[in-house]
């Protein structure tokens, strides 16, 4: 199951019309709309205050990892910023080297260092590369190694532009 499936699935648990999960996060109109009909991805600040409305797992929410209920509060993208530099200093890498495996700038791997926000694709995409799981990278929870998906779990959509609210 997709994010969108997910989503939509949370949602209409929660008993919430677009509107309302989108009013409840603090994010625009639009929001749910594009996230159910695959025309964006959230970036991992504004899935964070999705999941929180849904009171949904964000790792749930956005990668499919672990149990839906529940929020497993995550921390902020500074935390997420500092896992990635720990990450690259364990494995070696350098930033051109994760760009080389990601197809991400390595000044767009920086600004994910220093704090900036980033599409949860980017996160899966880059998580991926460095052999960790996206839930750790992105929220802190969870296995840092990755547990094998499920056969036939398709990975998040890429998409050419992130939502924010």
């Amino acid at each position: 199951m997709a994010l969108p499936a997910r989503f939509r699935k949370a949602r209409k648990q929660a008993g919430l019309t677009r509107m309302a999960v989108a009013q409840q996060a603090g994010c625009g109109q639009t929001v749910a709309l594009e996230i159910e009909n695959r025309h964006r991805l959230p970036s991992v600040a504004t899935l964070v205050r999705l999941a929180t409305a849904l009171n949904v797992s964000a790792s749930w929410l956005a990668y499919g990892i672990g149990e839906a209920s529940g929020s497993d509060q995550p921390p902020e993208s500074s935390e997420m910023s500092k896992r990635l530099r720990q990450t690259l200093h364990q494995k070696r890498m350098s930033r051109a080297e994760l760009g080389r495996l990601t197809g991400i700038s390595p000044r767009a791997i920086a600004k994910v260092e220093s704090g900036g926000q980033s599409g949860i694709d980017v996160v899966e995409s880059l998580a991926k590369a460095l052999g960790v799981s996206p839930g750790w990278l992105a929220f802190g929870v969870g296995p840092q190694v990755p547990v094998t998906p499920r056969r036939g779990r398709p990975p998040a959509q890429p998409s050419a532009r992130s939502v924010d609210c």
